[in-house]
């Protein structure tokens, strides 16, 4: 096989964003978490099989003695975007209120000791929202020709969905609360839906003078609605990350895991 041709074969791949993909699983693997790649889910809108770029998982147990009394998953599935343009967030102004950040994500769990409610605050600190401090309301993809359709939106759908589909075929069975966690141990699945953009990022707002103001960004948290008969947990808290900033947003997640375990374990008596 002829160089040129390997090296016409290298372009077209880089061209078509699966070297993207490519990078982005080895982050991945790089920080610990477990990757399958061309995850398939049933669209139940449209009733036909899809797939998903990636599904990462990272596993967390706690152990007292030889007995292990907690396990928990957090896992990503996310979409693979590469781009020549410019992404563009809008900026909403949220009330504080819409800015929580804890069981309104995907999260599926089971004995915990003592009420899940409590667990609100915990889930919230390290949370991209609450280390942003606001919500997108929406992206505008920079230069594109009107005719084309929305990157974007079908990103965000196709994650969402994902997700969903995951996220019930994951989630354990039982009772939400227990008192004897060493017999009845906790199980936690946290599933994000995650868009990994390789391309530049942005913010716009309205500045207090009344103009438009846009700053580079590394991510940004949305809650996105998607009316549909067949999806239950509308609207989903879906993440953007550009690649380059993907680790970082890993090590933000796997301490989002860490607080909440150690929560789990001083509830439980264990700490």
């Amino acid at each position: 096989m002829s160089k040129e041709l390997i090296d016409r074969i290298i372009k077209d791949l880089e061209k078509s964003g699966f070297s993207t993909e490519l990078r982005a699983r080895q982050i991945f693997i790089d920080s610990g978490w477990s990757v399958s790649a061309g995850y398939g889910y049933l669209d139940k809108d449209e009733d036909k099989s899809r797939e998903i770029d990636i599904v990462a998982t990272r596993v967390l147990g706690l152990k007292h003695g030889e007995k292990k009394y907690t396990h928990s998953e957090f896992h990503v599935c996310g979409e693979v975007k590469k781009s020549e343009k410019p992404w563009v967030v809008f900026d909403q102004h949220s009330h504080p209120f819409l800015l929580s950040c804890a069981w309104n994500n995907l999260i599926s769990a089971i004995n915990f000791p003592g009420n899940p409610i409590q667990l609100a605050e915990t889930l919230k600190k390290s949370s991209p929202i609450r280390k942003n401090g606001w919500l997108g309301s929406g992206i505008h993809e920079s230069f594109k020709n009107p005719d084309q359709p929305s990157r974007w939106y079908g990103s965000f759908v196709s994650v969402s969905k994902a997700s969903e589909y995951y996220y019930d075929s994951i989630s354990p069975d039982g009772a939400k609360q227990t008192d004897d966690i060493l017999n009845n141990p906790c199980e936690i699945h946290f599933v994000q839906p995650l868009v990994i953009l390789n391309a530049p990022l942005f913010r716009a707002r309205l500045s207090d003078e009344g103009e438009i103001a846009v700053e580079e960004i590394n991510s940004a948290a949305f809650r996105f609605d998607y009316p549909s008969k067949h999806y239950k947990n509308s609207p989903y808290r879906v993440d953007v990350v550009r690649l380059e900033h993907l680790g970082e947003y890993l090590s933000l997640i796997e301490r989002r895991q860490q607080e909440l375990c150690s929560e789990v374990e001083a509830r439980a008596g264990f700490a």
